[in-house]
């Protein structure tokens, strides 16, 4: 066979072999950082007398932990302290901005791996519908204590099923205590369906801002059936903590932003605190200046002017084009300010739309530093800083987190608020508003009163909405709003504006989530299961590489090439997959289908060797008995892996947990087999019949 006919089948296999190398390479630079992180932290924990295992619980937790605890450390020396710092910065800031980044290409690990919790929670519906009725009475009672035994009994049951007929045995139409009076069941069951899906709706933001606060890394949040929620969080090492934080009630919470000459004046104070300690922080590497990001959107917000307000409610602006209370004034004036050597916080920054922003790349630096003891002292009286929940993307297309210093107390709570929903602008005096989405809001009583005062002495100002210490938004106030209902204008989608909605009902559930099954690993039990799995895929591999030289010779050897290219697919393919967002992830199953998957790569090559053995003794060549072989053992092959592969597939759509991670190996490791089995040997013996003619073949 000529040479040329050989090269596009080594240029295909080479790409191949290219783009496995690129995604397992952020795999491997994980590993070695996650060990230099390790050490790190050994390190700190002898500076600082203080547990091993204390350091790598708070670590990342919370950035102010380890520093006031070297605060307040009397025992240990200067020297000791001050390695300790410097230790402590390059552990929050850039190493652990790099181990974030290459962890999220890096092959995903289960549980069973890594240790962690497992949870399955569930929205108690009854509780629902107790809350929901318009009265209570024994009946009722003994209805709904008949319905919460038949769903523990058989938590599959369909919960609408149930309640009718639970209903229809008391001779009770549903309206008897739910929705209006005299409606069908139909009707109630559509209301209360909507009022349970809403629940799990806010359950699922609650949490994923709870666990986000929490540090746990790609925690893998999701609905499951019609009123259960699954929490996989990797690498929990306090399950009491975790049960508290999920179980604890929300806190929504209303807070006035600062005026912008008090953020400014912040800023500067951090700058000369940090820049007067340049032997603590280290200040040698400058990012860009301060700068405005989406000049267009900045030109904008200085064209804003007070609207006239929808029909029978107030604005609360969120559009960025109407931002014009100062703040776009900060921004020109830090852009001048801080073109300065002498700033190694502002440095970090950029202006956004008139807010503080910080690029994702420098937000482990900022929130170090904003950690450090020494700025609570700087900040302006009654204030806090607070972070956006979550991040901004400019035109460049990077992502910036929010910064804004607000009123520590806030002016209400989430108990102020009846209602959140997401309605359509009708237009009403702003005919250019119409078609556009809005959230309309409703407070009861008190609140009204409460909102009434503060809208009516902050006009001009902006009034932060903060869910458990995160902002979601600060929209503008325009005017006084009286009689408890306002909408906030400005988002971008629906969507938007229903996740915003979302957050704003989630300061008070209407119902209690329950934790139906609970699942702990420990790290060293995931660390022990790692090294039992791949002891076993080694020691499987190596007796099918013995056992294949031993009995096809020099043509075993190459089927070992074949077979040891396959498992560097298998693990090429979990990690394109995980960089994709497809969700494959390596667990223990997992590694028994890689251990599977080794028996069943060799065994395409054993029929195909077996062939060519047949065609040998025909007499014929050796080009010729290859060639033969390959074709007629390619039909059985093709017909074996297929059937597989669609059990695999499956396993994979069907299947959760142990088993999908079984399948997710299988599958990948089956499309591997085939085209090393097929594709790679069959080059490999047409390289060496091309080279040289042989007489024989050592099969």
């Amino acid at each position: 066979m000529k040479q040329r006919k050989l090269t596009p089948r080594f240029i295909i296999i080479l790409i191949i072999l290219l783009v496995t190398g690129y995604y397992l390479y952020p795999t491997f630079r994980f590993n070695k950082l996650n060990r230099d992180e390790e050490k790190i932290a050994h390190q700190i924990s002898e500076r600082m007398g203080v547990p091993y295992s204390y350091v790598i619980e708070n670590i990342y937790k919370d950035e102010s932990i380890l520093r006031d605890k070297l605060d307040t450390l009397k025992n240990i020396s200067d020297e000791d302290k001050k390695a300790a710092l410097e230790l402590l910065n390059q552990a929050q800031g850039d190493l652990r901005e790099k181990v974030l980044k290459a962890r999220k290409r890096a092959i995903k690990r289960g549980l069973d791996l890594q240790g962690g919790m497992h949870l399955v929670l569930e929205v108690d519906l009854v509780q629902l519908m107790r809350n929901l009725a318009r009265q209570r009475d024994a009946r009722l009672e003994g209805i709904l204590a008949k319905i919460d035994a038949e769903l523990i009994r058989d938590p599959q049951a369909d919960f609408d099923e149930v309640v009718v007929r639970h209903f229809n045995e008391e001779n009770l139409k549903l309206s008897q205590y739910f929705g209006e009076a005299g409606e069908s069941n139909a009707t109630v069951l559509a209301y209360m369906s909507k009022q349970a899906d809403d629940a799990i709706n806010r359950s699922l933001e609650i949490l994923r801002n709870r666990i986000d606060q929490f540090g746990v890394s790609e925690p893998s949040i999701q609905k499951q059936g019609s009123r259960r929620i699954l929490l996989e969080l990797p690498g929990i090492e306090d399950p009491s903590r975790a049960r508290d934080l999920i179980g604890r009630t929300a806190l929504l919470e209303f807070k006035l932003v600062t005026e912008p000459e008090k953020a400014q004046q912040f800023l500067t104070d951090l700058d000369k605190l940090f820049a007067a300690r340049t032997t603590e922080v280290d200040t040698t590497e400058k990012g860009d200046e301060f700068q405005v990001l989406d000049e267009e959107s900045a030109a904008a917000s200085d064209t804003g002017a007070a609207q006239p307000a929808e029909e029978n409610e107030d604005i609360l602006d969120l559009s960025a084009e109407l931002v014009d209370t100062g703040a776009a004034a900060v921004e020109d004036t830090s852009a001048e300010l801080f073109k300065s050597e002498a700033a190694p916080f502002t440095s970090l920054l950029r202006g956004f739309r008139g807010d503080i922003a910080v690029p994702s790349e420098n937000v482990s630096k900022v929130r170090a530093m904003l950690a450090d003891p020494e700025v609570e002292k700087i900040l302006p009286d009654g204030t806090q800083v607070l972070w956006s929940a979550k991040p901004e993307i400019a035109g460049d297309g990077n992502e910036y987190y929010l910064l804004y210093l607000v009123k520590r107390d806030p002016e209400l709570t989430g108990s102020a608020l009846s209602d959140a929903r997401v309605d359509i602008s009708s237009g009403g005096n702003r005919p250019g508003s119409a078609g556009q989405p809005i959230i309309s809001l409703t407070l009861n009583r008190t609140g009204a009163r409460k909102f009434a005062r503060v809208t009516g002495a902050n006009i001009k100002k902006r009034l932060a909405i903060v869910l458990d210490d995160k902002i979601y938004m600060a929209p503008v106030i325009r005017s006084k709003i009286p009689n408890g209902r306002a909408i906030i204008e400005g988002s971008a989608s629906v969507e938007e504006a229903n996740d915003i909605a979302i957050v704003l009902r989630a300061g008070a559930l209407p119902t209690s989530v329950i934790i139906e099954e609970e699942r702990t690993v420990g790290p060293s039990l995931g660390r022990d299961s790692i090294r039992k799995g791949t002891t076993s895929a080694i020691a499987g591999m190596i007796l099918v590489v013995i056992f294949m030289v031993v009995y096809y010779g020099a043509s075993g050897l190459i089927a070992n090439v074949a077979l040891l290219m396959n498992i560097l697919l298998i693990f090429g393919g979990l990690a394109f997959f995980g960089a994709m967002g497809i969700g494959a992830t390596l667990s223990l199953p997992g590694i028994a289908g890689i251990i599977l998957t080794i028996g069943m790569a060799v065994d395409a090559n054993v029929l195909i060797f077996e062939r060519i053995r047949e065609e040998l003794d025909t007499g014929k060549t050796v080009w010729h008995a290859i060639a033969a072989g390959y074709d007629r053992a390619f039909t059985t092959i093709l017909d074996a892996n297929v059937t597989t592969l669609i059990a695999a597939l499956v396993l994979l759509q069907f299947g959760s947990g142990p088993i999908k991670g079984f399948a997710v190996t299988l599958a990948i490791g089956i499309v591997s087999s085939l085209f090393t089995a097929i594709i790679v040997t069959r080059l490999i013996f047409d390289y060496i019949t091309s080279r040289r003619t042989l007489t024989r073949l050592s099969i």
